[in-house]
């Protein structure tokens, strides 16, 4: 049997598996994947390890909302990350699951899962269009192994899975050139027809992009809103608005309904740090059409990729460093761009272009792609205006990837209409599309896409066999204390110590409890600041006195020994230390028992101050506290908002001290239902002292004032007052 024998919908089949052997094969070939051991992350440092722990989650929750091995003695409670918009993914992962508890295995599987599916629904894309399947492929494998796709890796996950990017543009299309509309062309009235295949699958795909992440989502309701207008101008008819309106309805609708849980919780418990945004980001982390055209870092010409590290000199070189198209996908951004400059296409006239519409309407989403995300832009304008929310604009570059890809497909498929009409030509044809392949691939790959597997595996192996030997000599349910004291989430290096880095206890365990993950601007957090801001012999007793049965350290973490030669001071040597020499083990149980024994009678109230101090929480319009321990301080904007809370069942009274000072004379409200102050500040710090009781409860006290902006170079934060060397004392 041949391949011209056979029905079409066997060589549909056909084309699919050899699009996605090819991407596979190409994949093996770019990370070497037969080095890895699959039950080893790819990435094992920095923000996979976050996404690392989701996956984990999942597997052991059901979900990744809720994580109650993590943040003790709380819980950690992923509402404040909100993350549901990817509950496409989510599931996913869930289905990934039934066949494999191992979330490095499941981690693993789930990304590289994401190429061939970037690939299939490229050539379910191209092949709408009339594309032949050897373009069609071609163009399908490039944009699955772009190098947004490798370099965001398991540090983006979510990110890298924009398999569902090429189903958004082809509804976008459809709807542009026609194929999709609520409006009869003849009469101009409304038409809607349910039992519509075409309008059936774009509401799907738009349901999918809601739940696939919310800068797709974002992205794609531009787009449509964009061709939208230009139909309504091409047929000067506003009617046609109500297709986009209303399928940008459906990925709004989606993307709240997802987002849910976390805005409801966000609502009634304020939000946190963690989620506010600056509008200088869009700036930051904006396009640059020069990271479009150029190659790939560490390309494996090397002229190429001394061209490119020249070029990343520059300042704010950052995740759009892989934006890059590759020569192949240049070709077709030039082509796009050069289209609107030479054919002009008029506004009324799209369709009679000589491709239906097609390069015009792809044109004109390119060039606004390049508007929007640009530095400088229209981004930054949304930015500064409306949202801060949305702040990576180079993220659309795989949406530009696509349009770029599906003009050079088209391009070559006229080059064989027009020369390769005989047997022989058309087989000639294949084989330079092939070798075009293999050259785009090379372009669009670099050695440095390559795990370091045998560090990764060193590292790992580490970090499983000392939480091993964990597990083996505690309890199940047990609560482990880990040092130095890290927020979650999103943290600068503490030490040598990357973000993250105290996942490794809840990934290599089942059934121990960890401390780290208590959310910024959460009581938990306040907690731990409080507890390991004391000095080393009251916080290990604290520790202990919370319920903790062990204190693990990161000798990372430190910048000297003196913390963990003060807790052996206390405990001796430790129990256990990691192979690498980086982590230790503290078992705490006999200390417990000396503590029983010190105070009697009086520990259960002992663990109950431990467990319920005076809790405080810098919330709106304050800033991260600065400066050494004995000359500290924070900003504030015109208003600043102190949460306090008193866990325990009895008032406690305390004693405020601190300065105020501003910019100019000006007047600092201090109100709320513990006191209410009217100061006069200005440049000379004013001191401050109050002696007042909490009840048990939430309390909050709010500043307000009217002095003016402190200006400092650098600082795009509003500053306006400032409080040094903040203290409230318990005092009964």
């Amino acid at each position: 049997m041949t391949y011209q024998s056979l029905s079409p919908r066997w060589k549909s089949l056909a084309a699919y598996a050899v699009a996605v052997l090819l991407t596979l094969l190409f994949l093996t070939s770019t990370l070497k994947l037969w080095q890895a051991n699959l039950r080893v992350p790819l990435t094992y440092y920095g923000e996979a390890k976050f996404n690392a722990l989701l996956v984990k989650g999942v597997l052991d929750f059901g979900w990744h909302v809720h994580n109650p091995a993590m943040a003790m003695p709380d819980g950690l409670d992923l509402r404040d990350v909100p993350m549901s918009d990817n509950n496409l993914l989510f599931l996913l992962i869930k289905l990934i699951g039934l066949f494999t508890n191992d979330y490095g295995l499941a981690l693993n599987l789930f990304y590289l899962l994401t190429f061939p599916l970037a690939t299939v629904c490229a050539l379910a894309a191209l092949r709408q269009f009339g594309l032949s399947w050897g373009t069609s492929v071609l163009a399908g494998v490039l944009y699955s192994l772009l190098p947004y796709h490798f370099v965001r890796g398991q540090h983006h996950l979510f990110l890298a899975a924009y398999f569902l990017v090429p189903l958004a543009v082809m509804v976008i299309l459809w709807m542009a050139t026609g194929r999709l509309s609520l409006i009869d062309n003849a009469t101009g009235r409304l038409r809607l027809d349910w039992r519509e295949p075409k309008l059936i699958a774009s509401v799907a795909i738009c349901l999918m992009i809601a739940a696939g992440g919310t800068y797709y989502a974002y992205f794609t309701c531009f787009f449509l809103l964009v061709a939208g207008c230009v139909v309504a101008l091409q047929r000067r008819s506003a009617r046609q608005l109500l297709l986009p309106a209303a399928l940008i309805g459906v990925i709004f609708s989606g993307l709240m309904l997802n987002l849910l849980p976390s805005i409801l919780h966000l609502r009634q418990n304020g939000e946190t740090p963690i989620v506010r945004r600056h509008a200088i980001d869009a700036e930051t982390y904006s396009l640059r059409l020069s990271q479009l055209l150029l190659p790939v870092s560490g390309h494996r010409l090397f002229l190429f990729a001394k061209l490119k590290a020249a070029f990343n000199q520059r300042l704010f070189i950052n995740e759009n460093d892989d934006a890059t198209l590759g020569v192949i996908g240049v070709i077709g951004f030039l082509t796009l761009f050069g289209w609107l400059l030479i054919r002009k296409p008029e506004i009324g006239r799209l369709a009679t272009d000589g491709t239906g519409g097609l390069l015009s309407h792809l044109s004109i989403l390119n060039l606004a792609a390049v508007l929007l995300a640009t530095f400088g832009s229209i981004g930054a304008l949304v930015a500064l205006i409306l949202t801060t929310k949305i702040r990576a604009y180079n993220r659309i570059s795989v949406f530009i990837a696509f349009f770029s890809l599906l003009t050079v497909a088209w391009l070559l498929d006229q080059f064989a209409k027009k020369y390769a009409q005989s047997s022989a030509r058309r087989i000639a044809f294949n084989c330079c599309l092939g070798v075009l392949l293999v050259i785009g691939v090379l372009d669009q790959t670099a050695e440095r896409f390559i795990p370091d597997y045998p560090k990764i595996n060193a590292e790992f192996g580490s970090d499983q066999k000392f939480m091993r030997q964990l597990q083996a000599s505690l309890p199940s349910g047990a609560m482990i204390f880990q040092l130095p004291f890290v927020s979650f989430p999103e943290t600068p290096k503490v030490g040598k110590m990357f973000d993250y880095d105290h996942t490794r206890g809840y990934l290599h365990s089942q059934g121990l409890r960890w401390s780290y993950g208590a959310m910024k601007g959460r009581d938990g957090e306040a907690w731990q600041k409080l507890l390991t801001g004391k000095p080393t012999n009251e916080m290990v007793e604290g520790i202990a006195l919370s319920g903790f049965q062990g204190i693990y350290l990161n000798r990372n973490g430190y910048n000297d020994a003196k913390v963990e030669g003060e807790i052996k001071a206390l405990l001796g040597e430790p129990k256990f230390t990691s192979d690498d020499g980086k982590l230790l083990f503290f078992d705490l149980r006999s200390f417990e028992n000396e503590l029983r024994g010190k105070y009697g009678e009086q520990l259960e109230a002992k663990r109950d101050d431990a467990l319920h101090p005076l809790l405080q929480v810098w919330e709106e319009g304050c800033s991260e506290l600065e400066g050494p321990v004995d000359n500290s301080f924070r900003w504030c904007s015109s208003i600043g908002e102190l949460a306090i809370t008193n866990h325990s069942s009895r008032p406690k009274q305390v004693k405020l001290e601190t300065a105020f000072s501003t910019e100019n004379d000006a007047t600092l409200r201090i109100t709320g239902d513990l006191l209410t102050e009217e100061l006069k500040t200005g440049q000379k710090p004013l001191p401050f002292a109050k002696t007042f009781t909490i009840p048990p409860g939430k309390h909050s006290i709010h500043f307000r004032s009217d002095a003016r902006r402190v200006l400092a170079p650098g600082d795009f934060r509003y500053l306006v007052f400032k409080m040094t060397n903040f203290k409230m004392t318990v005092e009964n």
